[in-house]
């Protein structure tokens, strides 16, 4: 029987072995330590941890660079050594990145139990994913998804749709649900047989978690919109 894979968010297309092994760099990175003498928590990242709360607040176009600044603590002069030339789309592109790898760091540290049943492992998704969209990171990226603005500056539509891959990804290596004792080259001979069918599933998955999350998205306040009225 052939699978329909349907069309996706931002026309992302199929994930591929290449991407699940990038996935896997990037869970890496977020795990490494930081070097030697780096300050624990300085100017830039608390610019780039502002950006991530408004954004998924807020969003991206209603979210402004003096928003960031207050919320950060830290000064103009400081933001724009940061990110010179960039503004908002620069401080946003690096939040991207940083609830990109948060996101993924999240997903595998939710693994799928082993042996377990098809339906046991589709409800273990579901849960993680719903818990992912309850989460900040989570909340940006349906914030992003639904911004008009955001959709039309390539740089973050694509930094947007790279991460919606990499979830992606993330859920077809869940629903593998590898047995650690089983043969490695009859997983993968299997797995790359069921390949489709798991891309397939895993955009069902994803949609519908997308869905989810969005009815369960915080208003922003309205009186931060004094000539609109609630519903």
């Amino acid at each position: 029987m052939q699978i329909k894979v349907p069309t996706t968010l931002y026309g992302v297309g199929r994930c591929d072995q290449r991407r699940r092994s990038a996935v896997r760099s990037v869970v890496r990175l977020v795990v490494e330590r930081r070097g030697p003498g780096r300050p624990a928590f300085d100017s830039k990242q608390k610019l780039v941890a502002a950006t991530c709360k408004l954004l998924s607040e807020r969003g991206f176009e209603a979210t402004s660079p003096v928003m960031i600044q207050q919320r950060s603590g830290v000064g103009q002069g400081s933001m724009y050594h940061h990110f010179p030339g960039k503004g908002k789309e620069g401080l946003a592109l690096d939040a991207i990145s940083h609830m990109r790898a948060s996101t993924l760091a999240f997903l595998y540290g939710t693994p799928t139990p082993e042996g377990g049943e098809v339906e046991a492992v589709r409800e273990h998704i579901v849960a993680a994913l719903d818990r992912l969209f309850d989460r900040r990171e989570g909340q940006a990226l349906v914030r992003l998804m639904a911004d008009g603005v955001a959709g039309a500056i390539k740089p973050i539509a694509q930094a947007t749709q790279d991460w919606c891959d990499d979830i992606r990804a993330t859920i077809v290596v869940m629903l593998r649900a590898d047995d650690p004792h089983e043969d490695s080259e009859v997983a993968d001979a299997a797995a790359s047989f069921l390949t489709p069918e798991f891309e397939h599933i895993a955009e069902e998955l994803f949609t519908a978690a997308l869905g989810r999350g969005l009815v369960r998205l915080p208003k922003i306040a309205f009186h931060l919109f004094p000539d609109r009225e609630e519903a």
